[in-house]
């Protein structure tokens, strides 16, 4: 009962979120796209996008590794993959970190410790795409309060040391790897940046606006990742379109591009459960 109740609420959630942003979509703009010339740059952002998570479960592998050093990557990818589906499409049930630790303790492992990789590996990822955003705030040609964007630029590096530390003192040994998969983090958000920006390219986007976009995309996505929707769908649509009101951009591009985004997602991740599936003999 409670868990048909949260599905219920979070399916309103995602209904209200996407009629509130498709509300900012205007239907003239959409028609004056020339869909036939810039359909192309579907398969660059599929490939990044896939890229991107190729490196993430590389990343997260550094840490499973930590506590079971014969998981391998092939193993890894997978068991990844089959993650992001569950996320997206089975919000209600088990998620996809939840499926990745119940695996991992078959083989051996314990709850808390594959627990305290996937969180690490979590907030690792989270950490490095607020501190790509507040680097690229100091780029953007909209008037913003420019001192506080200068103190948060300049708190990146000291606010991953004291990541570091929290790690270090209370959640070793994964602070073994924390440099390295920073590292890897930020990769990981280049390419999805990429893959954003060829998704952009559909939908004829200026080029001159690519960095508030960079900014809306950052953002619907730290939004997306809280479990208060179906798979992040909706509420990163819902803002990236308030927030293209304030960054002057178009909400429609926003929220199309955010759709299309969401399409190269949920795609990718069929075919990397359905590939899964096969290796993993489930």
């Amino acid at each position: 009962m409670k868990r048909s109740l949260l599905i219920c609420i979070k399916i309103i959630i995602a209904g209200v979120a996407i009629y509130i942003a498709f509300r900012h979509v205007n239907r003239d703009e959409l028609k004056h796209i020339q869909w036939n010339t810039t359909l192309v740059w579907l398969l660059p952002a599929v490939i990044f996008f896939n890229a991107s998570q190729f490196v993430s479960a590389f990343r997260l592998l550094q840490y499973y590794k930590l506590i079971d050093a014969g998981i391998t990557y092939a193993l890894n990818l997978p068991l990844y993959y089959t993650g992001m589906f569950y996320n997206l499409f089975l919000p209600g049930g088990i998620g996809g970190d939840v499926y990745k630790v119940m695996v991992l303790k078959k083989r051996g492992n314990t709850l808390v410790s594959t627990s305290k990789a996937t969180l690490i590996d979590r907030v690792t990822g989270l950490l490095m795409l607020l501190a790509i955003m507040s680097v690229l705030l100091n780029f953007i040609r909209v008037p913003l309060p420019v001192n506080w964007i200068r103190v948060s630029s300049l708190a990146v590096i000291p606010a991953f040391f004291l990541y570091w530390f929290i790690v270090r003192n209370y959640f070793r040994p994964f602070d073994a790897v924390i440099f390295k998969t920073a590292l890897l983090s930020v990769i990981v958000q280049i390419c999805q940046l990429v893959c954003f920006f060829c998704l952009l390219l559909v939908v004829h986007a200026p080029y001159n606006d690519f960095i508030q976009y960079a900014i809306l995309f950052f953002a619907g996505s730290v939004i997306a990742a809280l479990p208060v929707s179906i798979g992040g769908i909706g509420t990163r649509e819902l803002t990236m379109a308030t927030g293209a009101l304030y960054l002057h951009v178009s909400a429609t591009m926003a929220v199309t591009a955010s759709i299309l985004f969401y399409a190269v997602t949920a795609v990718s991740a069929i075919a990397g459960y359905t590939g899964a599936k096969k290796h993993l003999g489930k």
